[in-house]
């Protein structure tokens, strides 16, 4: 048999003995508390769920629009898909650890000697072209190179789940920035409208004073409650700003504090059932992310300690050298050379052995990451929930005292012009309304706030919580 009809042999056995031994992956090792594979009619239920539309279920458009923006445009969201796609190709480049490294190679040699006796500048140069084309592949006999490949494709997976848990994060904090310049607007209207309601008040008593109905105690009193109202204003303009800078910062859009809200907070149907706790597995990112490194830590615990253990190589090489570049490419006339070879670390200054002592205790800390991920989650939605019942009855309750107290100060204006109430009266069911219309503004937002974060809680939705193919291909080209 010729060289050359050798040698292509050669590396087709190679080559099929490679697809045989990378089809057997190592058995995954034990998992405390790893969920199952979520399979596609399972991901249509979860995706069918309330959590995954709670965007739209909060029915408003202008929200809506600035999460969108808001995932398009999030700095800190493109960094976490930059590291996604990192992690995805480190992956992909993982893989090719199963197959056999091939190169080839070509050198050329030019020597000139001087020929004895002769003239010194006669010299007799030899030209000498050289070719090789080598090729080892590593026999994955223990499953080491199958085990570093799960780990990184697991690890690849998780980098996914991040950034899934980024996209949610940024869509419920651009929400929850909506609620609050929302909040602040109304606070800021509320603060203009109570310092009016106090200069109508000391234009009253001042009139009051002129006549001497009053003393000057009212009309100083007036000038302060005046003068406090004015600072109050200002206070809640700040408060505005400061929230549109927030959001805006979220949005990635310049904070210049101008971006305001046009819609109003919306009104919430009775909140929805959470499901079962293992659901809260399958759907919260973070927990995916957690499952999936603690995973990937046991496939590293089986690479580290079959690294002790002796590892078959199969070498091959062929080669051929003349004086031209013809006569390097004779694959006929090719010296080839098959070489297979077990090789088992002896001494490493306990390398090894510390590296799978780490891997153990790394698989500790991720699976105990793991369960904290998952009790922290769990506590989260238990958390909305009952915040929910308790932000409720605060809003009913805060709008009933609002009710009265404006009845209040009308009746109380009425009587004070009458000169029956006196000042301090009138002063008291202003305080009185202001604090309940302040209540029953803050108490609305933070209960659209909780509404959100029990929806980010529960894992969102695909359409938060996922990504764009078509975008992920773009920036990884």
């Amino acid at each position: 048999m010729k060289s050359g009809a050798r040698f292509w042999i050669g590396l087709s056995l190679m080559a099929v003995t490679s697809a045989c031994a990378g089809s057997k992956l190592p058995d995954e090792p034990d998992s405390y508390v790893a969920a199952e594979a979520i399979g596609a009619e399972r991901a249509a239920e979860l995706a069918a769920s309330p959590a995954a539309t709670w965007l739209d279920d909060l029915n408003s458009a202008e929200m809506s629009a600035l999460v969108r923006e808001a995932l398009a445009g999030s700095p800190d969201l493109q960094r976490a898909e930059a590291t996604a796609n990192a992690s995805r190709w480190r992956a992909r480049g993982a893989f090719g650890r199963w197959l056999p490294d091939a190169s080839v190679g070509a050198d050329g040699t030019r020597t000139e000697t001087p020929v004895p006796g002769t003239n010194p500048t006669q010299r007799t140069r030899t030209e000498i072209m050289t070719s090789s084309v080598l090729a080892s592949w590593e026999v994955d006999i223990w499953g080491r190179v199958g085990a570093g490949v799960m780990a990184a494709d697991l690890t690849a997976d998780a980098a996914r789940a991040d950034l899934d848990a980024a996209r949610l994060s940024v869509a419920g904090q651009t929400a929850r920035g909506w609620v609050d310049v929302i909040e602040a607007q109304q606070l800021l209207a509320l603060a203009r409208e109570d310092l009016q309601t106090r200069e109508r008040a000391l234009d009253l008593t001042q009139r009051r004073y002129e006549a001497g109905i009053v003393s000057s105690l009212n009309l100083r009193t007036a000038r302060s409650q005046v003068a406090s109202a004015r600072a109050f204003e200002a206070q809640a303009g700040e408060a505005l700003l400061g929230a549109s800078r927030r959001l805006q910062e979220v949005m990635g859009r310049y904070p210049d504090g101008l971006l305001t809200a046009e819609g109003e907070l919306p009104q919430l149907a009775p909140i929805a059932a959470a499901g079962a706790p293992g659901d809260l597995l399958e759907r919260r990112p973070d927990v995916l992310a957690a499952e999936r490194r603690m995973r990937a830590a046991g496939f590293r615990i089986h690479e580290a300690r079959t690294a002790l253990l002796p590892r078959l190589t199969l070498r091959a090489s062929a080669g051929s050298s003349g004086q031209g570049l013809t006569d390097i490419d004779d694959s006929v006339n090719m010296v080839s050379n098959l070489v297979a070879g077990i090789t088992m670390p002896i001494f490493q200054g306990g390398a090894l052995i510390s590296e799978a002592r780490a891997s153990v205790n790394d698989r500790r800390a991720a699976a105990s990451g793991y369960v904290s991920t998952a009790i922290g989650a769990w506590s989260e939605v238990e958390g909305a929930i009952s915040s929910d019942q308790s932000l409720q009855v605060r809003e009913t309750q805060f709008a009933i005292a609002a009710d009265e107290a404006r009845e209040a100060q009308a009746l109380a204006e009425r009587e004070y012009a009458r000169g029956v109430a006196t000042l301090f009266e009138l002063i008291d069911a202003y305080t009185r309304r202001i604090d309940a219309e302040r209540g029953l503004i803050t108490a609305r937002a933070a209960r659209v706030s909780n509404r959100i974060s029990y929806h980010v809680a529960l894992g969102g939705g695909a359409r938060t919580g996922g990504i764009d193919p078509a975008r992920s291909e773009d920036q990884a080209q």
